[in-house]
């Protein structure tokens, strides 16, 4: 596509477009729709526009811009929000989609719409913004969102079709917006089809900030709305656990209670109350009763722990020495469930540190105090727990002494779950300290990042331990906090785009066609004044012919009249008044070439269908132009192929007509060789014959270039075959007119200095022989009988009129108008009245009118006199009761041929 001047301005602006994509989508991740959303992706529309332009060439720029721009983004805190790959095959597969998306896009307006700016149907305009800017931008959103799901284990792809979906609508918005903004920035005004920048950039600069804007406003905003929700919620979450850590404390405490109430609680009470509690609370693993025993007391304790389990076929045994001779020894004696805990009965208690330091915690004796959290190595995989003892106090002593210690074991994890629901969990990444520079006992989320979003630290203090919780907000947890609204306005923004930029280009359309349709106009309005020229300057050339062709016979008329006056020679006389006959024929002839090419040019001529032999026309045509050729000393030859006994209908005097001009013109431009004049036919159906008469010379031949404009009016090959030859230029514009009329042409085969061969081809259907009727000659006919009236208000015409009658023997009655016409007719019988059309008082017209009302035509022939001679002349002569229709300038032969029509033929 030609846009640029030089191939040096293509180039940097081949690089600037690269630069631009990589540039372009750096600035606009600063505007990340919460998280992995852009809500306009610029660069997608830049990507097209550079296909556009540069097609296929523009491919390694869009892919190693797309590569570098996502590998950048790679150790960028942003990457872990937005939709960006980092892995290279990941980064490769999202280029290939951007590639595919743009050279789609720009086969599209390559190959079908044409440029955005420039559309010829405003349909087109709906097809841009719907399949180029808004279905073809799945290509990229499909295949860079597979990319990441597949190569990237960061990507969360919970929501993989909404994220599609979101990258989908960014691209479209950028390729609505950048693409008309760019083909107008770039523009050339070099060419006719310009359209105004300003509009343009001025409509997509503000889209993209109302979009941009809109989104930074909408982010702010909903940011805001996800934090407030989830200060909300670290409330509920710090209560719900008290709440639980309280319901351990209580159910220790209650145990304790039972067995202070029952001074000798056996195995199986303690068995029983045990299990109420654990049926209570999933979160407690197991209870044990501890007691507290000195030294000196372990082998009698060793006996009653045998007798005790001896049903359960295990001989437990104290273990554990205390860590300080002065400690007393805390023995697991009960413990509920027992399955699974046989080798913790006999337990010292005091024999491990982190439980000797909380039994020696002061505060024991006013309430339930915790160990730290340890790991329980029972199960199959080690869970976080930790242990709650409550006294037990001897009973009916003065000074109040310890007599063991309830113990519980509680799950952290269990207790936990108990505590969040799905959706805090879902919301928050939760990290439990014990201190803030010890590791996690308890993590919701393995192996991610836990410092982003950080939203705030609990501390939560119980039964003498202090845990803290860390709430960070999950990075799903803001983008899809507002899902429907989220993608409603991104919905709304491409709606909204959409429409606006439709109007934009729709004035665009508007501008373009009317900009097309003024080039169109003044194109057509050069040309139309370069055709009037031309016309103006063959109509002059004609004039100026018309001038040289009519004064030459009208020189030939006046000088011999002039000189005949002077002369009294009879012979010489003769020669003269034949030498004026010929000029007055020639100019008739001229006159008539130029009815003819009015008739034409008009449509009103009117071919003849009758039966007709052309071999006899053949014949009269030899004998027209076989003196002339010899005259001139060159050949003449007619090669006839045509069946003798077949004649054809159609309008033999206009065929005669073509055959004169082209034997004419061949004679004319013939100097020396021959001239030859071939016919021809070949049978299309039954009827149905095509006749080709070809007339071939040895002429000078005509130019290649001049062939085109041989048939046009006025004009001939050029200006000197006028001036060394003579003629009009009509003669070959009739013959080809006359041949088109006959549903034939003329075509030309010629060769400059060796000839010409002009061919007439025309379909005629063929007809049996007619019979011809023998002639009747003047001599045998009498006219001096008929009583004829002529009408002529013209005296040199009465004069002719009357000269010519009387050489017949005949003594008109004449008058001057057609009001004395009717009333000779009223007054005396005639058998025949010669009419002139054009006459002052009353018209040939309307005194024939008034005649037809006293005698029909059949009563009184009327023969119409007149130089109207068009067809619609002869057509409405005839409509107001005309018998026949006689052509001024009269000649005797037809004069006495139409008189003969009307008189009784005597044999003399």
């Amino acid at each position: 596509m030609k846009i640029f001047r030089s191939t040096l301005n293509s180039f940097v602006f081949y690089i600037l477009f690269a630069v631009a994509y990589f540039t372009a989508g750096k600035l606009l991740t600063n505007f990340a729709f919460q998280s992995q959303v852009i809500p306009i992706w610029i660069p997608a529309g830049i990507a097209l526009v550079g296909c556009f332009i540069w097609w296929w060439r523009f491919i390694p720029a869009l892919f190693i811009a797309s590569v570098a721009f996502n590998l950048s983004i790679n150790d960028n805190a942003i990457n872990d929000q937005v939709l960006i790959g980092s892995t290279l095959n990941e980064v490769a597969l999202i280029g290939l989609g951007v590639i595919l998306q743009a050279l789609v896009g720009a086969a599209l307006l390559r190959y079908w719409l044409g440029n955005p700016l420039h559309l010829k149907k405003r349909q087109s305009i709906i097809y841009f913004i719907a399949v180029v800017g808004i279905a073809v931008s799945l290509i990229s959103a499909n295949i860079g969102v597979f990319a990441l799901s597949e190569f990237n284990p960061a990507y969360s792809a919970a929501n993989h079709w909404q994220n599609v979906i979101y990258w989908w609508l960014g691209d479209a918005l950028g390729v609505l917006i950048a693409t008309p903004f760019l083909l107008a920035l770039l523009q050339p005004t070099f060419k006719q089809r310009y359209v105004s920048p300003l509009p343009t950039i001025a409509v997509c600069s503000v889209l993209f900030v109302s979009v941009a804007l809109t989104t930074k406003l909408y982010n702010q905003e909903s940011y805001s709305n996800a934090i407030q929700i989830a200060k909300r919620e670290t409330s509920i979450i710090e209560n719900s656990l008290l709440r639980h850590l309280n319901l351990s404390q209580i159910a220790v405490q209650s145990l304790a209670s039972q067995i202070q109430s029952t001074p000798t609680v056996s195995k199986q009470e303690f068995d029983s109350y045990s299990a109420k509690l654990l049926a209570e609370h999933s979160f407690i693993k197991a209870f044990s009763w501890n007691r507290k025993i000195s030294p000196d007391q372990v082998v009698a304790f060793n006996t009653r722990l045998s007798e005790l389990y001896e049903p359960f076929s295990l001989t437990p045994r104290v273990t554990g020495a205390p860590l300080a001779d002065d400690d007393p020894l805390v023995v697991v004696t009960y413990i509920a469930p027992l399955a699974g805990n046989e080798s913790v009965i006999g337990f010292n208690l005091f024999s491990r540190e982190d439980r000797r330091e909380t039994l020696l915690d002061p505060r024991i004796k006013n309430h339930p105090v915790s160990t730290k959290i340890i790991q329980l190595v029972q199960t199959k995989q080690p869970e976080p727990a930790y242990l709650l003892f409550a006294p037990v106090y001897q009973q009916n002593n003065e000074v109040a002494s310890i007599k063991g210690y309830a113990t519980g074991v509680f799950l952290v994890e269990n207790m936990i779950a108990q505590s969040l629901s799905i959706a805090q969990n879902e919301m928050f990444n939760i990290s439990i300290y014990e201190s803030p520079s010890s590791p996690p006992f308890y993590n919701n989320a393995q192996n991610v990042p836990t410092n982003t979003n950080k939203l705030t630290t609990i501390e939560i203090n119980f039964a003498g331990q202090t845990w803290f919780v860390d709430l960070t907000i999950k990075d799903e947890f803001l983008p899809h906090q507002n899902n429907n609204m989220t993608l409603f306005l991104l919905i709304l923004q491409v709606i909204v785009s959409s429409l606006i930029l439709l109007i934009l280009l729709l004035f665009n359309y508007q501008h373009s066609a009317l900009s097309r349709l003024v080039a169109e106009r003044t194109r057509s309005l050069v040309k139309a004044k370069k055709q009037s020229d031309l016309a103006n300057q063959a109509k002059s050339r004609f004039l100026a012919n018309m001038s040289h062709e009519i004064r030459t016979p009208l020189n030939a008329v006046i000088g011999f009249s002039t000189l005949a006056k002077n002369e009294d020679s009879v012979e010489t006389l003769s020669g003269y008044l034949h030498k004026i006959n010929l000029s007055s024929k020639s100019l008739l002839s001229l006159i008539n070439d130029i009815l003819d090419i009015s008739k034409i040019e008009s449509q009103k001529l009117t071919l003849e269908v009758a039966p007709f032999d052309l071999n006899n026309l053949l014949d009269r045509i030899n004998s027209m132009f076989e003196q002339s050729a010899q005259q001139k000393g060159i050949g003449w030859k007619i090669d006839n192929n045509l069946p003798i006994d077949t004649w054809f209908e159609g309008d033999v005097m206009r065929i005669e007509q073509i055959l004169l001009n082209l034997c004419s013109n061949a004679i004319k431009f013939t100097s020396e060789g021959e001239v030859k004049l071939s016919a021809s036919s070949k049978k299309l159906s039954e009827q149905r014959l095509q006749v080709a008469l070809a007339i071939s010379d040895t002429g000078i031949g005509i130019a290649a270039t001049e062939q085109s404009k041989l048939f046009d009016a006025f004009t001939q090959a050029d200006n000197s075959t006028s001036r060394k030859f003579g003629g009009t230029g009509l003669g070959l514009t009739i013959a080809k007119e006359l041949s088109l009329l006959m549903s034939g042409d003329i075509s030309i085969q010629s060769e400059v200095g060796k000839g010409s061969t002009f061919t007439l081809c025309v379909e005629l259907n063929s007809c049996a022989a007619q019979p011809t009727a023998p002639q009747k000659s003047p001599q045998h006919v009498d006219l001096s009988r008929l009583k004829i009236l002529v009408a002529e208000d013209n005296s040199v015409n009465q004069l002719v009129i009357k000269a010519m009658l009387g050489s017949l023997g005949i003594t008109p009655t004449v008058v001057e108008n057609g009001e004395l016409a009717v009333a000779q007719i009223k007054m005396h019988d005639f058998d025949l009245v010669l009419m002139d059309c054009q006459m002052p008082v009353m018209d040939g017209y309307q005194a024939t009118a008034l005649i037809r009302k006293i005698k029909n035509a059949e009563q009184l022939p009327i023969i119409a006199l007149t130089a109207d001679v068009m067809p619609e002349d002869k057509a409405h002569a005839l409509a107001i009761g005309f018998n026949q229709h006689l052509a001024k300038p009269l000649e005797l032969d037809k004069l006495t041929e139409c008189l003969i029509n009307y008189v009784d033929v005597y044999e003399s």
